[in-house]
């Protein structure tokens, strides 16, 4: 049984217990009656305003989906264009900033922590792999 079904059945009690009107227990009691009524017709009024919240929030979230999909594309074709970011502390301040190949490339920045000039040498040597990276001792 519904909220409002409920209420018309407690008004149909009231009514069929034939209670003196003019008492004030009687007043009272279909006073109470009343705001309950209001109460029901209140909620059930918030029901169904919040299915239909509901089922609109459903049909955005699938239209949302699809431009995603347009977008961005396959979830893993947006993990593979993911830049590769690293971490750089800054010598005066220590803070630790993360930073992207980009910015490595520009060779230096200013610390936003405590405007420190920084600068990056990216040359990093000759390492001793067997032709792993470009990085490798020649023999010649």
């Amino acid at each position: 049984m519904e909220l409002l079904e409920k209420v018309a059945y407690l008004k149909g009690m009231l009514n069929g217990m034939d209670l003196d009107s003019d008492k004030k227990e009687t007043r009272l009691i279909t006073a109470m009656i009343d705001v309950i009524d209001d109460l029901a017709a209140s909620v059930t009024d918030l029901e169904e305003e919040t299915n239909e919240m509901c089922e609109l929030i459903d049909v955005l979230d699938e239209d949302l989906g699809e431009v995603e999909e347009a977008v961005f594309g396959d979830d893993d074709e947006a993990d593979d264009l993911e830049e590769e970011m690293y971490e750089v502390t800054c010598p005066t301040c220590g803070e630790v900033l993360c930073v992207d190949e980009e910015m490595l490339d520009e060779g230096e920045m200013t610390c936003p922590n405590c405007g420190e000039a920084l600068e990056f040498d990216l040359d990093l040597g000759e390492c001793d792999c067997d032709d792993c990276c470009d990085n490798h001792g020649s023999e010649e």
